[in-house]
């Protein structure tokens, strides 16, 4: 729906300035709306399914196999037996390849069990690690190169983990006493939440998994910061979180980035009221935050929408 309404407004953005006739912006808009996406074959996605669950039978059953042995391997075994799984699920990963929307998800599954693997087997060869980071940054480089040779929706989810985990584990390391943990993992949220939010925005990552993961780390962060730090460090994070989510939102209107806005405006209300009138009308006020932010932004958003057409005709004609 929004490629066809971004076509309409090119169309008549053309008709305005006389490129295209009427009946030639009509003829495009019926080829459009006649041409439907290519689709995986009938063949190709069973195909798709057996292997998942062929893989998912032979896994069970190695599983079973070495339960009963895993007491009797020695560590080294233990390590070269994950550290043999990792290469062999990379290679096969790489082997799949990515020509169709099939071998994309099961290499991109393929690369996923890989990092896991990969982290495995470091954890194996230092066990004594409370925080096994290094095996962690192991798994988090791996799962990076086979989300950088096919971009798919689980590589992204395995690929977001990864880091999420790893910042923290390094931070812990940093810090073992615990002291000032707080402020360093709510900034590293804002950090991490911020960066994924603009990748997504440079179309690095898909778009509304991009922004539901950025905007719910940067909430995370302003929750972290105000639970075990000072409350008026939580209290410009989530200004300003729910001020970037909101501006963005304006510009590319995907639901993740407003339900970020009006869920951090309206925690923050409610939080900062209870702080300062001891709770008292709170609720009223959290909601009446989330209603007037959600207003506003929404009626933002259309004018923006109606003004758009007009600017790109305008812009246009500029330019000839």
């Amino acid at each position: 729906m929004a490629d066809a309404r971004k076509l309409d407004a090119a169309l008549d953005a053309l008709v305005h300035d006389g490129s295209l006739s009427a009946a030639q912006a009509d003829l495009v808009r019926t080829q459009y709306q006649a041409t439907q996406e290519p689709t995986d074959s009938r063949r190709s996605v069973l195909a798709e399914i057996a292997g998942y669950l062929g893989g998912a039978f032979v896994v069970i059953a190695v599983t079973i196999v070495t339960a009963r042995q895993w007491e009797a391997f020695t560590q080294l075994q233990r390590g070269i037996l994950f550290g043999a799984l990792a290469i062999v699920l990379f290679a096969l990963g790489t082997f799949v390849g990515t020509s169709t929307a099939v071998k994309s998800r099961l290499a991109g599954l393929l690369f996923g069990l890989a990092a896991a693997s990969t982290t495995g087997t470091l954890a194996i060869f230092d066990p004594n690690r409370d925080a096994p980071t290094l095996a962690f940054l192991a798994g988090t480089a791996i799962a990076l190169i086979g989300f950088y040779m096919v971009q798919t929706l689980v590589g992204h989810v395995v690929l977001f983990g990864y880091i999420f985990i790893t910042g923290i584990m390094a931070l812990s390391d940093l810090t073992p006493d615990g002291s000032g943990m707080a402020i360093y993992v709510g900034t590293y949220f804002l950090v991490l939440g911020g960066a994924w939010i603009f990748f997504t925005y440079k179309k690095h990552f898909d778009t509304v998994l991009g922004y539901i993961f950025g905007g719910a780390t940067l909430f995370i962060a302003t929750q972290v910061l105000f639970i075990d730090a000072e409350h008026w460090i939580s209290y410009l994070s989530m200004v300003a979180v729910a001020g970037a989510t909101a501006w963005l939102y304006l510009r590319v209107h995907a639901w993740p980035l407003v339900l970020t806005a009006v869920l951090t405006t309206t925690v923050g209300v409610g939080e900062f009221v209870a702080e300062t009138l001891g709770g008292s009308v709170g609720s009223a006020l959290g909601l009446f935050a989330a209603g007037a932010a959600l207003v506003t932004t929404s009626l933002l958003a259309l004018r923006n929408k109606r003004e758009n057409p007009a600017e790109a005709a305008a812009a246009v004609e500029i330019a000839q």
